[in-house]
C-alpha cells in the first residue's frame, strides 16, 4: 500500500460560546508527490519567491543603514 502524504495548509480556531479561543484545528490537503526536500513543487516555488523578496528587502535595509552611517561621519 502506497503511503499517502498530507500537507498542513491552515488552522481553524474553534471558539467557546463566550467568544474565547478553545482550540486550533489544523487543515490538511492531500498532496500527490513530495520532492527531495520534502515539499510539493508549489511549496518549493513559494518558498523560493518569498526568499528572493526578503533578501532584496534585507539588502536594501543594510545598504540604507551603511549609507546613514557614512552621512553621520
Amino acid at each position: 500500500m502506497e503511503k499517502e502524504n498530507y500537507q498542513k495548509v491552515a488552522y481553524i480556531a474553534l471558539r467557546k460560546q463566550d467568544g474565547s479561543l478553545m482550540i486550533n484545528v489544523p487543515l490538511y490537503v492531500k498532496v500527490s508527490e513530495l520532492n527531495e526536500n520534502g515539499m510539493t513543487e508549489t511549496q518549493e516555488s513559494v518558498m523560493q519567491r518569498i526568499s528572493e523578496i526578503m533578501n532584496k528587502r534585507y539588502e536594501k535595509q543594510i545598504s540604507e543603514y551603511y549609507a546613514s552611517l557614512k552621512k553621520s561621519k
